[in-house]
């Protein structure tokens, strides 16, 4: 089995090619407003204000987030040997939808279109010429092709990631020439991920393969402000020996050019309120009548406090005018809880009017967010018990732009948790989905099971993923709120597989609804890096004492190299084995009822008839508010505990 050990190398490879053209504006967007399934949301006319911390949040889970997913909506109609094939017109307008998302939250037109039966732009200095008919988007998709079928798995060479296509590459024609030349192009990913990839610019300045990502010349394409119509080919690779691909169209034909005005500055991230998950190394300001090659870059962060800058740039090309300038690792952060501000000071702006140059200076502040959080005081005031043949009012005040609110009622049960993979109803599955999450030991020869014949099952899936770019963790979460009283325990049966010494099993514990973890006790590891280790352990952990309402996970990970996968072994027991998992001294909260309520409602009355139980005295109760922002609704709000007293 050593031959399943795997080591994983990151196949990405950005570059970009262009030519300067001229610069539009943004338009209406309401938040609140969403189609209902099947049909999706927009794939543009949007525009955010982020000024309006809610109103960024909800624009990234209602638009950004709509693109999720993308690689189950590709219908790639090619194959690898010469069929460059189509994709379907719903995954296209994930790609518009992503790039014009981009292109709303830095103040530019967000009407771009993607893949719209535009032809392509050929300059009388070309070197091959297509037809004039030839579609962007078949040009795209022909260059994406040939850019995988030229990689060499073996050593990693590609001769076919350039912006001009040698004649002796396989797969070559004129259209493949044109495309990679007037393109960006992604190696590693594809489709919205590209369009993220190419706007993060996340390779370091010791790791970047050239100007195009020190300059952000993708992301300076992508936010160009003239610019209207762009096109997207792609191909969805099949594992590290065929990666996916993206080339993204980004020159304009002189038709396709705004003349609608553009924002005096466009900068990367940008003014005011921003999800730190699309933060960058690479900080940029750009405007289309600037000269920056005097100008000089200076940050703080919120006390004042300088903050480390390096490897400043000016560059003319790729669009816009800009400078650039590399952040160190706190600015160039991309997890966030509270939120993060830093000011950005650029100075000796040269500007030319009249025939008279002008010294000018542009000042701003960036305030890095969680979107997966609310900051709204959303506190819940009432009394702390009531009688059980009266109601209970109980007040709080909605956030800023809630779409919706609802109140959730839970009833305390002194009650010990007990999950099993045999009969389990309360466990959240967050497994990649190709391998059984709950497994049966007669699944694999030899390997018998922990409490039964079932266990829940943990393992990589595969060595790569494109998607995520990585090694994927994978996790279950038990679907239950508790409430940890004094000494407060959990305890669960588990059994290796092949499980390498650089797989991880963590037991987890969150108590803002997951959106951060904190690790109970010691982590689990494997032992052997070749052989099965069945012995079956019995592993306990401490709960700290708490009256927030928690969560516990089971997450597996990778930290180091080697490990084993189910792709490469589907019919070995890879991974780690868990069952027969139960807690100690917790309380259990129990989902009684669930009431929306309108936007603009700031009262819940509690009685047995709005949280759907009969309040028999002693018993105990929670509140708890939540909110809808983006179509999405914020699991964890505040709480309120209410004890029910005798008439």
């Amino acid at each position: 089995m050593g031959n399943l050990k795997t080591q994983i190398s990151s196949i990405v490879r950005l570059a970009i090619a262009g030519i300067l053209l001229f610069p539009c504006l943004a338009v209406a967007w309401e938040p609140g407003i969403y189609p209902l399934p099947p049909q999706r949301m927009q794939s543009s006319d949007f525009s955010v204000n982020r000024s309006e911390r809610n109103d960024v949040v909800a624009f990234w889970h209602a638009v950004y987030q709509a693109s999720e997913g993308y690689e189950n909506r590709i219908g790639w109609t090619g194959d690898f040997s010469g069929n460059n094939g189509t994709t379907s017109s719903i995954f296209q307008e994930d790609v518009e939808r992503r790039l014009n998302y981009f292109r709303a939250m830095c103040g530019v037109s967000a009407n771009a279109g993607v893949n719209t039966n535009s032809t392509v732009f050929i300059d009388p200095n070309d070197a091959y010429k297509p037809s004039s008919a030839t579609l962007k988007s078949t040009a795209s998709q022909n260059a994406a092709l040939v850019i995988l079928r030229n990689y060499n798995s073996d050593n990693g060479a590609n001769p076919a990631l350039s912006h001009d296509l040698s004649r002796n590459l396989t797969g070559w024609s004129s259209s493949a020439w044109n495309a990679a030349a007037k393109g960006s192009f992604a190696f590693g990913l594809y489709g919205p991920g590209a369009i993220t990839e190419y706007m993060i610019e996340r390779i370091s300045s010791a790791n970047a393969t050239s100007s195009w990502n020190t300059e952000v010349g993708h992301r300076r394409w992508n936010l160009y402000p003239s610019a209207t119509d762009y096109a997207s080919g792609d191909q969805p690779g099949s594992g590290v020996n065929r990666p996916p691909t993206n080339v993204l169209y980004v020159i304009q034909n002189p038709s396709e050019i705004s003349q609608l005005p553009a924002p005096e500055f466009v900068a990367y991230p940008a003014a005011g309120f921003f999800p730190v998950n699309i933060n960058s190394p690479y900080w940029s300001l750009s405007a289309s009548e600037a000269d920056f090659s005097a100008a000089s870059v200076k940050m703080t962060d919120a006390s004042g406090n300088d903050v480390r800058i390096s490897n400043i740039r000016r560059s003319n090309v790729y669009g816009d005018p800009a400078i650039i300038w590399e952040v160190g690792s706190a600015a160039a952060t991309r997890s966030v809880i509270g939120d993060t501000t830093f000011n950005v000071f650029v100075s000796g702006i040269s500007t030319r009017a009249n025939e008279v140059n002008h010294f000018s200076n542009h000042n701003y502040s960036v305030t890095l967010i969680n979107p997966d959080i609310i900051t709204d005081d959303q506190s819940i005031f009432g009394a702390d018990s009531i009688p059980s043949n009266r109601s209970g009012i109980y007040s709080f005040k909605p956030p800023v732009g809630a779409e919706a609110v609802r109140m959730i009622a839970f009833k305390k049960e002194s009650k010990a948790l007990r999950e099993t993979a045999e009969k389990s109803g309360r466990v959240i599955d967050r497994t990649a989905g190709n391998y059984s999450f709950r497994a049966k030991s007669s699944s694999f020869d030899g390997y018998a099971g922990i409490a039964g014949k079932t266990s829940f099952h943990l393992t990589f899936p595969n060595s790569y993923d494109p998607i995520r770019r990585g090694v994927l963790d994978q996790s279950f979460e038990l679907n239950q709120d508790l409430i940890a009283k004094s000494k407060a325990k959990l305890t669960f049966r588990y059994r290796r597989g092949f499980m390498t010494k650089s797989s991880v099993l963590a037991a987890e514990m969150s108590s803002d609804g997951g959106v951060s973890w904190k690790r109970l006790g010691s982590p689990i590891r494997g032992i052997s890096d070749t052989e099965l280790k069945s012995t079956v352990s019995i592993a306990t952990r401490s709960i700290p004492q708490s009256s927030t309402p928690i969560r516990i996970r089971f997450r597996y990970f990778r930290d180091g190299e080697a490990i084993y996968t189910h792709e490469a072994a589907p019919k070995s027991p890879t991974g780690i084995f868990i069952d027969e998992i139960k807690t100690k001294n917790c309380d259990n909260l129990r989902l009684k009822r669930a009431t929306v309520l309108p936007s603009k409602e700031s009262k819940f009355e509690f009685n047995s008839q709005t949280v759907g139980s009969t309040l028999t005295p002693g018993s105990q109760w929670q509140l708890r508010l939540q909110t809808q922002l983006g179509g999405k609704w914020f699991p964890y709000g505040p709480t309120k505990s209410v004890t029910i007293t005798a008439p």
